[in-house]
């Protein structure tokens, strides 16, 4: 090497130093201003990403026939059950760093994750409109169950968690049919986390094998009532129990989970949730047939 080439070279080092290290700043700085959004669906709620409407997101629970075991909702993990004389909606808005693009969906949904062209929301106790997620996961346990048609095994989650990467400090906005509901952050919020809950179960409390029967035969009206296309494919079998043997007993749970914090927020349930599963998660490309 020439030695004017090596000094240009020596020179260039500092240089390429320094410029890592301001990258490293910015992705420390931009790191310690991201906001995260978390909206958790538990029980039986139906997920539709609306791929026609820049991936938003309806999420719906139907009414139960009026034979059936009833339903009750509760928000933000609050002790006392919401009413449901006239059905609820919600609709939040939020500035995102990635807009529009389709959600990121968690592995462990792929079973329940379907393509439809033909669904309906029907009359159901409360509806949720949402911006596209950045990606769409669950927590906990998933369930064993068995489709009815060709007996093929799968696992059901209980809950769905959309998770929104926040522009900057922009903070997400909850707009309610209801007046009287104070549509703020769950408690269990910290600082750069927001969360927001809503929570679908049956009224009265049901044991184990209780809990699982409502809950089989629950999906299967909503896939009937709303997803008819789905309906015969996608049924699940009321009488598989394999692995039963194996679950734990139903016990009363915090309403949130909580993530590991200097300082936790805790929010006490005085009920358990015994809609041990979610509902399914469904990609169109059409609008809702009712609508």
């Amino acid at each position: 090497m020439h030695r004017r080439d090596l000094l240009k070279a020596l020179a260039a080092v500092p240089l390429a130093t320094a410029l890592a290290g301001c990258k490293r700043e910015k992705h420390e700085e931009d790191e310690s201003r991201r906001h995260i959004l978390e909206v958790h669906l538990d029980g039986a709620f139906a997920l539709v990403i609306q791929e026609n409407k820049a991936n938003s997101i309806l999420a719906f629970s139907p009414r139960p026939k009026k034979e059936d075991e009833p339903h009750q909702f509760y928000f933000n993990g609050y002790a006392k059950a919401e009413d449901l004389q006239k059905s609820q909606h919600f609709r939040l808005s939020a500035e995102r760093r990635d807009r529009d693009s389709k959600p990121e969906i968690s592995p462990g949904l792929r079973d329940f994750s379907f393509q439809t062209e033909h669904w309906r929301v029907g009359d159901s106790l409360v509806t949720i409109e949402l911006p596209a997620p950045r990606r769409i996961t669950f927590s906990g346990h998933r369930s064993p169950v068995k489709f009815l048609s060709g007996g093929r095994p799968a696992f059901m989650p209980t809950n769905h968690i959309l998770e929104y990467d926040l522009k900057d400090d922009a903070l997400p906005k909850l707009e309610c049919t209801d007046s009287s509901l104070k549509c703020e952050p769950s408690p269990d919020s910290f600082p750069g986390v927001t969360r927001f809950f809503f929570e679908i179960g049956p009224k009265r409390s049901l044991n184990l094998s209780e809990s699982r029967a409502h809950a089989i035969l629950f999906f299967n009206y909503l896939l009937q009532q709303c997803f008819p296309d789905l309906a015969e494919k996608y049924q699940l079998d009321p009488g598989y129990s394999r692995g039963m043997e194996h679950a734990s007993l139903p016990t009363v749970v915090p309403a949130v989970f909580q993530y590991a914090s200097d300082y936790p927020l805790r929010q006490n349930a005085s009920y358990t949730v015994d809609c041990e599963f979610a509902g399914p998660l469904a990609s169109t490309k059409t609008l809702p047939s009712n609508l």
